[in-house]
Formats: C-alpha cells, sequence, structure tokens
C-alpha cells in the first residue's frame, strides 16, 4: 500500500491547479507495470527463443561427437603412417603384414578419452561414447552417443567399426602378400559397415 501525501492547498481553492497534479501523477504510478497480454508475449517469446537454442545446442553435440570420431581416426592413420616410415629405416617392410587387424590404439602415446582397452563384450554392455578393440573381429569400435551421428547399418545399439589393413598391389593376383614380388602400400584404417 502506498502512502500519498496530501497536496498541499490550492492558492486557487479546492479545485484548483495543485489537486489535478497530484490526481495525475497517482494513477501514472499505479499503471506502470506490466499488462498480462504484455507478460504472456513475453513468455511467448522466451520460450520460442529457448527452444531455438536448445535445438542449435543438440546440433552441436551431434557435430562435436563426429569432430571427436573425425580427430581420433585422423590420429590412427598418421600413427599408421609413422608406423610405415618406422618399419622402413628398419628395412622391416616386409613384418608389415603383421600388423594387418591389430589394435589401432597400440600405436597411439596417448589413447582417446573413452578407450576402454581390448574386449569382446555385445555392444549393449559397452557405454555410449566408448572406443574399443574387439580381437575376436580384429576391429576398432565406436560406441555412438548420439544416433543422428551414424550413417551405418541400424542397429539396436549402433557403432562405428574400423580394420586395419595392409595395402600392396597383387602383381602376381593370388590374394596374398608375396614379399619381394607385390609392391608395399603402407597401412589404411578401414571403415567398415557402412
Amino acid at each position: 500500500m502506498y502512502f500519498i501525501p496530501s497536496p498541499p492547498p490550492s492558492p486557487r481553492g479546492r479545485g484548483g491547479y495543485g489537486a489535478n497534479t497530484y490526481a495525475t501523477i497517482n494513477t501514472r504510478a499505479m499503471q506502470a507495470g506490466f499488462t498480462l497480454l504484455e507478460l504472456v508475449v513475453v513468455i511467448i517469446l522466451i520460450s520460442i527463443l529457448g527452444m531455438v537454442a536448445l535445438d542449435r545446442f543438440w546440433s552441436l553435440r551431434v557435430a562435436a561427437e563426429h569432430a571427436t570420431v573425425a580427430q581420433v581416426t585422423g590420429n590412427i592413420r598418421s600413427a599408421l603412417g609413422l608406423e610405415v616410415v618406422r618399419y622402413a629405416l628398419d628395412n622391416r617392410l616386409a613384418d608389415l603384414p603383421r600388423l594387418d587387424g591389430s589394435n589401432p590404439m597400440l600405436l597411439l602415446a596417448q589413447t582417446p578419452i573413452g578407450y576402454i582397452g581390448e574386449t569382446s563384450m555385445a555392444p549393449a554392455r559397452i557405454t555410449e561414447g566408448s572406443w574399443y578393440f574387439d580381437p575376436g573381429t580384429k576391429t576398432l569400435n565406436y560406441r555412438v552417443n548420439y544416433r543422428k551421428n551414424f550413417d551405418g547399418p541400424r542397429e539396436e545399439f549402433p557403432r562405428i567399426r574400423w580394420r586395419i589393413t595392409f595395402v600392396y598391389r597383387d602383381r602376381n593376383h593370388n590374394q596374398r602378400f608375396d614379399p619381394g614380388l607385390d609392391a608395399i602400400g603402407g597401412l589404411d584404417l578401414v571403415r567398415l559397415g557402412r
């Protein structure tokens, strides 16, 4: 409740200039808030902006996961290239086929966040956003966190799989590497199951 002082006596009498001035100020002071309609409009606008921001936030999370996977696989491909160079410097290129199907995480100086090691557990038991090597299938797996990021076969527990493959030019077309005859191309990280 407001305390409004009574106006000073007007030199013109009871209905003079001073009484009307205070009445006008008093009416304006009482109407200084939002109307219900203005409040509803503001709430609707804030809700719409919030929905747009939330949608953008979710799409950024998907993009961040995609970028993380691309960065890790890029690091592995760089490590594979360095490993081929190391084998060449040691004059052991004929030993490169032994790395076919091996765990590529062993070539990294630091494994990525979320790497849980070698396991043959079912994908349902693997936490979303985890990397693991399956020795049974000789594949590196990433358990997808956001399904929008997944373009492989539709699975209940989506994952992306890669395998190290030895690349060579099969000159005699016998479907196997023959040292001294076939040309060595190096190692590649191949994505499976697209």
